[in-house]
């Protein structure tokens, strides 16, 4: 088991070229949002009530006796667990029937009420050379929308990270993103923050530092494809 997963990145702070992302043509827009999120020890107790309660609606396992940690149509075996920054792991052929899972009411009256579970937007490589969804816990604040979304964003573009030469989204921020941005990562610090694009975690790096300023590169290992493609649909969904 990794301590780390892929997507957990530090996006640190840099210097934009203020330059309109390519692509916009056929880009489309993008809604992006950045989230607190839960641990996972946080929410231990809920995830075990929602899993022990799944199982126990499983009719063919009640009645063969099957143990919650043997039964493969559980969430116990669907989502695979992985670090303390995330929930863990889910094949992409299981991702239907887990969200099917999570999306019921008696599982989602578990959690607390400001939870919402969101994927990567894409597989990731993890152990034995497997691809799989990461799942995280969402923190929704009170008014339901995100701590920075479109509104705080001024510029988004494609480009190569100095430090290891690999492709990353550069974002610029208005005023007020920058503010909340740095009230943000002050309150997060050793945390967890999810940067999500349309419903889908891109990036979910741990804070070390308070990022001042507005600007911040996110890395989630992507290909120059695909950081232009989110750039350009993050310039566009800006509001």
């Amino acid at each position: 088991m990794k301590c780390i997963p892929l997507l957990l990145l530090l996006a640190i702070f840099s210097c934009s070229s203020g330059s309109k992302p390519r692509n916009l043509k056929n880009a489309k827009p993008g809604k992006l949002e950045f989230f607190e999120t839960y641990t996972f020890s946080e929410i231990a107790p809920s995830w075990d009530a929602a899993c022990k309660w799944v199982h126990e609606q499983d009719t063919v396992a009640m009645h063969e006796n099957i143990p919650l940690t043997e039964n493969p149509r559980g969430l116990t075996a669907l989502v695979r667990p992985h670090t303390n920054f995330m929930i863990g792991y889910v094949k992409a052929e299981d991702l239907l029937e887990v969200e099917t899972l999570l999306a019921l009411p008696e599982v989602k009256a578990k959690f607390p009420k400001n939870l919402r579970f969101m994927f990567s937007y894409r597989e990731e490589d993890i152990q034995n050379y497997h691809k799989m969804y990461a799942l995280y816990a969402i923190k929704v604040p009170e008014s339901g929308k995100a701590i920075i979304d479109g509104r705080h964003i001024e510029n988004a573009e494609a480009a190569i990270a100095d430090y290891n030469g690999m492709p990353v989204i550069r974002i610029t921020m208005n005023d007020q993103g920058a503010h909340d941005w740095e009230v943000m990562t002050r309150r997060n610090i050793g945390r967890a923050i999810a940067i999500s694009v349309n419903d889908h975690v891109i990036s979910c790096p741990v804070v070390n530092s308070v990022i001042t300023g507005g600007e911040t590169e996110i890395s989630g290992n992507f290909t120059k494809a695909q950081a232009e493609e989110l750039a350009a649909g993050i310039y566009l969904g800006k509001k």
